[in-house]
C-alpha cells in the first residue's frame, strides 16, 4: 500500500466535506510522497470541478472537466504502459472518461453520454482482467449499466453494441457491492444509490439505508442532509424531517450563491412535501412558485418536481387549467424520472387525493 493512502482519504473526505483548498492540500502532500499515485489525479479532477461549479458555475466546471481530461489522457496511458499489473491505472482513467460523460449528461446528449462512457468502460474492463478482485471497478461498471438502462430504446440498442449491459438490477447490485466492499468508491457508490432508489425506483426504505452512512460520516455536505431530509418526507416521517431541517437551513443562508440556491430550492421543497401532507395547499402553491421562479440548478428534475407538485395542488382546488399548464412543462422536460411519465398521465385525468 502506497504512504500517499492516507493523504488521498484525507482528500476525499475533505471534497466530501466541501472543504476544498483542505483537499487540495492533502492531495499536494500526496504528490510528493507518492507522484505516481494513479488516485490523485482523478480526485484533484472532482476538486478542481466541484469547486469551480460551486464557486463560478457550471460552464466554467464543465471547461474544467475538458481541460484536466485532455492533461490526464496521456499521464494515465503513459503509466498503463509503464504499470500494466496495476489495475488501478486503467480503472481511473476509465473514471476520467466517466467524468465527460457527465458534460453530457447534464446537456442531456444521451448518445454522446454513451460515447464517452464507452470509452471508460474499456478501460475499466480492463481493470477488471488485471485484479478482478479490485472492488472499486465495480462503481463505474454499475453506474453506467443502471443508467444506460433507464436510457430510450434506441440508446440501449446502440450501448449493446458497444458491450454496455443494460440491466437495471445488475447495475444496482454492482453499485451494492462498491458501496459494501470498495476502498475509495464506496461513497459516490451509496451516493449513487441513494439517488436511484429515492427517485428512479422509488424504494424509499432502500435510499435510507443508503444515506445513512454518507450522512453520518459527512456531516457537513449539504446534498447528503438533503437527501436525507427528502428520504424521510417519503416516508411521511415528519418528526424526523423536523429534527434534520435545523441542521439543514445554515446551508440556505451561506457559502457561494449556487450553492446556497440549490441549498434553498431543495429545502423549500421540503417543505412543500411537509405542507402538501398537512393539505396546507396555498403554502405548497407558494413554496413551489418560490422554487420555479428562483430555479438555477444545473439539472431540472427538481423543476419539474416542483411544477407537478404544484400542479396537484391547483387540481385539488378546481383550478384545472393552471394544474394542466404546470403538468406540461413537467411533461415536456427530457429527463428519465417517473413524474414525466406521471405528469401526462395527469394530463388527461385531473389528480385527486
Amino acid at each position: 500500500m502506497s504512504p500517499a493512502n492516507e493523504h488521498i482519504t484525507s482528500g476525499i473526505h475533505n471534497l466530501y466535506s466541501y472543504h476544498f483548498d483542505k483537499a487540495i492540500n492533502s492531495l499536494d502532500s500526496a504528490l510528493i510522497v507518492d507522484p505516481h499515485h494513479p488516485v490523485q489525479p482523478f480526485i484533484r479532477l472532482a476538486v478542481n470541478w466541484l469547486q469551480a461549479q460551486t464557486e463560478c458555475g457550471y460552464d466554467s466546471s464543465y471547461a474544467i472537466i475538458e481541460q484536466e481530461v485532455k492533461n490526464l489522457v496521456p499521464w494515465y496511458k503513459k503509466h498503463i504502459l509503464q504499470y500494466p499489473d496495476n489495475a488501478e491505472y486503467p480503472l481511473y482513467l476509465g473514471s476520467v472518461y466517466g467524468m465527460k460523460a457527465r458534460i453530457s449528461l447534464a446537456k442531456k446528449k444521451w448518445l454522446d453520454v454513451i460515447i464517452s462512457g464507452y470509452r471508460g468502460y474499456n478501460y475499466i474492463d480492463m481493470a477488471k482482467d488485471i485484479d478482478p478482485q479490485l472492488k472499486d471497478i465495480y462503481m463505474p461498471f454499475g453506474l453506467m449499466e443502471y443508467y444506460s438502462c433507464k436510457m430510450p430504446g434506441s440508446i440501449q440498442f446502440i450501448a449493446g453494441l458497444f458491450g454496455i449491459n443494460s440491466d437495471c438490477e445488475t447495475g444496482l447490485g454492482k453499485l451494492e457491492t462498491a458501496a459494501n466492499e470498495s476502498y475509495y468508491s464506496w461513497i459516490e457508490s451509496s451516493n449513487v444509490l441513494v439517488y436511484a432508489y429515492l427517485y428512479i425506483e422509488k424504494d424509499y426504505h432502500s435510499a435510507l439505508k443508503w444515506v445513512h452512512p454518507l450522512v453520518a460520516q459527512f456531516p457537513e455536505n449539504p446534498m447528503f442532509l438533503l437527501l436525507y431530509g427528502e428520504t424521510l418526507a417519503k416516508l411521511k416521517m415528519w418528526d424526523e424531517l423536523d429534527e434534520v431541517l435545523p441542521q439543514i437551513y445554515p446551508f440556505t443562508q451561506q457559502g457561494s450563491h449556487l450553492l446556497t440556491n440549490e441549498c434553498n430550492l431543495k429545502y423549500q421543497y421540503l417543505l412543500a412535501l411537509k405542507e402538501f401532507d398537512n393539505q396546507n395547499y396555498e403554502n405548497v402553491i407558494e413554496l413551489t412558485t418560490n422554487i420555479i421562479t428562483d430555479y438555477q440548478m444545473e439539472f431540472d428534475w427538481l423543476l419539474g418536481f416542483a411544477h407537478i407538485l404544484r400542479g396537484k395542488c391547483y387540481d385539488i382546488n378546481g383550478d384545472r387549467n393552471q394544474a394542466v399548464m404546470d403538468y406540461k412543462v413537467t411533461a415536456n422536460l427530457d429527463n428519465k424520472y417517473p413524474e414525466v411519465a406521471e405528469a401526462k398521465a395527469l394530463i388527461e385525468t385531473a389528480y385527486k387525493l
